[in-house]
């Protein structure tokens, strides 16, 4: 805002009428020219003449007036501001006015709407340069990353930091500018001193971020300005690879003229620029990166080449490219899995037909010994198997049976596994051995909770009893995981309740010491043993929920006549289970055992039935994960036995 005196100068009033006339066609008469040379020369800025003689009606020459006028009009603001913070009378004068006119926007509000008025009206009545917005970010920055030309020039003016990154301190108002490729503002802020080469948080250059953004202007003014083209930001990406990756093949050529690397690569991931638009699917760069001499079989630090980055994301027409380049279509040197196994991953069934046309190997194992049926199976990619399995008559298909080395997985197991019903589906109708695997398809079903593949494999013949070399099943198996509505069908398929895998565990031991509680409650329903002991170690189920710390399966199995008594072969006992695992709400329980029970026992009496109904799921079945007893059960409660403290105690 500028003061009275100056608006009433006649002086100003014409080069404001001047400034202000939208005419591109206007003159300046001998008088008016004077007028504006008196009020620069008073501005210290001297005279009109172009350097380059153009005539002061050329829309340059006006423009560069105008900025010049506006700049040396701020200046005196700013000058008249100080000398009334120096004058106590003006500063009782500026006070009573601010309370007759209440300030309406803050500075900051004003700096986000671009209102060079409302800004110049602030700043002249004493508000400081150098606030910033409540996400931290300076005043300039605000006007840069908006675009704001003439509020940048303002500020600038009024003394505001060039490299002022605000409270946030992420981002210079350069960055911000080059960002969203304000041209005129970039080369402002470089007028006024901004480092090109100043670096973001995250290690980024203005440079960069014009790279990024695909501003053609910014970067070549800012190479021309001396930013330094080969710069790495923390994912060590240089200019180029961060033009790459957005797909600026233009920018790409500039950079490269100006002595960018092309086969510089990130220090951390090994990225390369031809990596990188790999990945992203950038065909145009692919095509430019090639012809420049990128080097294709550049490994990450995954031991990716470029072929394998196109792979993981689907680019066939890069993927095509690179092929036709001579790009190694197996699984190079030291890497950990082929084009093929990323493709199958992912899905993408036009890349594998590709890829296999051009002689991929259909059978070649990742590091974890997956094949690309494996890995297609692993996903649930039903028209990826189709393809593998040769279904389309066009190659012969892949070995449906093949199993990892160290875990004897098959693609079977691990679509039950990921619980995948159709896959296992086509898998079972194009040959695929249903007990095949170190744990069975089913069991690996039932391990996951996957009840309607536990019901499909059941129908199509899954041997419910079959074993693992510890001797789980998969009951045990459902139980250890707390899946009750897996366990309810399995027994309604006959598996033995009582049966023992490794150290003689059942599986209501296995559900005790997870302190699955409603698996527990089911399976005692259905006649489970809670006093049967395992025959290496002579652990129960109490034993296994005391050492666990599970309070309500202790005090369920207690209300259902478990032995608290029970000494093990090492003379443990259930106290001393509870205490070595620090279970104190345990320990308290067998103490005060059986008063503790007693009210834990009436409150059984009074609300079983309706414990019972609000338990249940479905009707003839558990329902879900941890589903308690069916509709109308209610547990049978025998009298509790004293506990024996000297037999709790003794080691």
């Amino acid at each position: 805002m500028i003061d009275q005196e100056f608006e009433d100068d006649p002086h100003v009033e014409a080069a404001a009428k001047f400034l202000l006339n939208p005419d591109e066609d206007r003159a300046v008469d001998p008088e008016t020219q004077a007028r504006l040379e008196q009020l620069l020369q008073a501005a210290g800025i001297g005279q009109l003449a172009a350097k380059d003689g153009k005539h002061l009606g050329d829309p340059e020459v006006l423009r560069r007036l105008t900025s010049s006028v506006s700049c040396a009009l701020d200046e005196a603001a700013a000058a008249l501001t100080r000398m009334r913070s120096d004058n106590p009378s003006s500063r009782g004068s500026n006070s009573t006015s601010s309370q007759q006119q209440p300030e309406k926007i803050s500075l900051v509000e004003a700096c986000t709407d671009g209102d060079v008025g409302t800004v110049r009206k602030l700043l002249t009545e004493g508000r400081s340069v150098h606030e910033t917005s409540e996400e931290g970010e300076s005043l300039l920055s605000l006007a840069c990353s908006a675009g704001y030309f003439e509020l940048a020039q303002v500020l600038l003016a009024m003394h505001a930091n060039v490299e002022d990154r605000g409270i946030k301190g992420e981002c210079t108002p350069l960055m911000e500018a080059a960002s969203a490729g304000h041209l005129d503002i970039v080369r402002l802020l470089v007028a006024h001193g901004a480092d090109v080469n100043a670096q973001s948080t995250s290690g980024n250059t203005p440079l960069m971020y014009g790279c990024a953004g695909g501003h053609t202007e910014v970067v070549k003014f800012l190479l021309e300005s001396g930013a330094n083209v080969e710069d790495h930001n923390e994912n060590g990406h240089t200019p180029l690879m961060e033009a790459a990756s957005a797909g600026h093949v233009g920018l790409a050529k500039i950079l490269l003229m100006h002595g960018a690397g092309i086969n510089t690569h990130s220090n951390e991931f090994k990225e390369s620029a031809l990596t990188l638009a790999c990945y992203k699917g950038h065909l145009d760069m692919v095509r430019f990166l090639l012809e420049a001499g990128a080097d294709q079989e550049h490994k990450t630090d995954e031991m990716h080449t470029a072929l394998m980055e196109a792979s993981m994301d689907g680019h066939v027409e890069v993927a095509r490219l690179l092929l036709d380049s001579g790009a190694q279509v197996n699984m190079p040197t030291d890497s950990f899995e082929s084009p093929l196994t990323l493709a199958a991953c992912g899905g993408h069934v036009d890349l594998a037909m590709l890829l296999i046309e051009r002689g991929a190997n259909i059978e070649e194992v990742n590091d974890e010994g997956y094949t690309p049926l494996m890995e297609a199976a692993r996903e649930g990619h039903e028209e990826m198997v189709h393809l593998l399995l040769g279904q389309g008559g066009m190659f012969p298909g892949a070995n449906i049976n093949a199993q990892t080395d160290e875990t004897q997985e098959t693609a079977l197991t691990l679509a039950c596994c990921g619980g995948f019903t159709e896959v296992a589906d086509i898998l079972l109708k194009g040959g695929a051995d249903i007990e095949l695997g170190a744990s069975t398809p089913l069991m690996e079903a039932a391990q996951e909770g996957h009840l309607d593949l536990v019901r499909f494999l059941l129908e199509n013949g899954a041997n419910v009893h079959a074993q693992t070399q510890t001797g789980d099943t998969a009951l045990t198996y459902a139980c250890e995981n707390g899946h009750t509505d897996v366990a309810d069908l399995l027994l309604q398929y006959g598996a033995d309740l009582e049966h023992e895998s490794e150290g003689g565990r059942t599986p209501l031991m296995k559900a005790c010491r997870a302190g699955h509680m409603c698996t527990v409650q089911f399976l005692i329903s259905k006649g489970a043993n809670v006093r049967r002991q395992t025959t290496n170690n002579d652990h129960t189920p109490l034993s296994l929920a005391c050492a666990g710390g599970h309070l309500p399966v202790v005090e369920l199995l207690l209300s259902h006549n478990a032995d608290p008594n029970h000494k093990l072969k090492d003379n443990s006992t259930m106290l001393i289970e509870a205490a070595k695992g620090g279970h104190t709400n345990v320990v308290q329980l067998l103490l005060d055992y059986p008063h503790s029970m007693q009210p834990m026992m009436l409150n059984q009496h009074q609300q079983g039935a309706t414990t019972a109904t609000n338990l249940s799921m479905l009707p003839g079945q558990v329902g879900s994960r941890d589903s308690p007893l069916p509709p109308g059960t209610v547990p049978t409660n025998l009298p509790p036995q004293p506990v024996n403290f000297f037999n709790l105690l003794q080691e």
